[in-house]
């Protein structure tokens, strides 16, 4: 059986845990502040992870929503060129003369870029003289498209803020747990040399498989 090793995050919170519950049925009375100490030092670690799991967690929920109404975006980009070529207005490039930028440039902006742009492009087009109802709708319609945008990507900031703060809370107790749980190897390995044999064993060594030994490889039968 390996000695149990925390080099990962992941690691750290897996390994402590399966360290407290063998210590639940072991007699930990000579480590007993030493463990006590870890104990403190692993809830802190995964109180802050768990905090930044949730971080992230509506981090990317509020990105989903961004996607969402960019596609929705997008779609009114393309409804309002088709209702411009549909009113005269150049089929390759029917944001001529209303926009620098031609539909298939516009839809692959960032999603900001694109809802300023478009919002630029139908107060062009509501200038124009003659505007149908169709033209007007569809101005309509990729305005509030563009305004969904704005609106999905206002607490991004925020939210990427708030990652970036957990993050660094959680990696600051990296090195608290790590100190505790070298400290509670070094005092199980000694209260093992003192005659609580086998403590050491039940709290830190794991049954992991270790890799399968290669094959060695076949001789070659020299030609005759």
């Amino acid at each position: 059986m390996a000695v149990l090793v925390a080099k990962t995050h992941t690691a750290r919170l897996e390994g402590g845990d399966a360290v407290l519950t063998a210590a639940e049925t072991a007699d930990t009375k000579p480590i007993a502040a030493k463990l006590a100490r870890f104990r403190k030092a692993h809830g802190a670690l995964r109180a802050a992870d768990e905090a930044l799991g949730a971080a992230e967690e509506k981090l990317r929920a509020a990105q989903q929503k961004v996607a969402e109404a960019d596609v929705d975006q997008d779609d009114r980009v393309d409804a309002l060129a088709n209702v411009l070529v549909s009113i005269g207005l150049p089929r390759v490039n029917p944001f001529k003369g209303l926009s620098p930028v031609v539909p298939s440039r516009m839809k692959v902006m960032g999603y900001g870029d694109e809802a300023a742009a478009l919002v630029k492009l139908t107060a062009k087009v509501r200038k124009r003289k003659g505007l149908t109802p169709a033209v007007a709708a569809a101005c309509k319609e990729a305005e509030r498209a563009a305004k969904s945008v704005v609106d999905a990507l206002a607490p991004i900031g925020k939210l990427e803020g708030a990652v970036t703060t957990a993050r660094t809370r959680r990696d600051a107790l990296t090195q608290p747990w790590e100190t505790a749980f070298s400290v509670l190897k070094r005092g199980a390995r000694s209260a093992d040399d003192d005659g609580a044999a086998g403590l050491f064993d039940t709290l830190f060594r794991t049954t992991a498989e270790a890799p399968a030994p290669k094959k060695p490889r076949a001789k070659k039968t020299p030609p005759a």
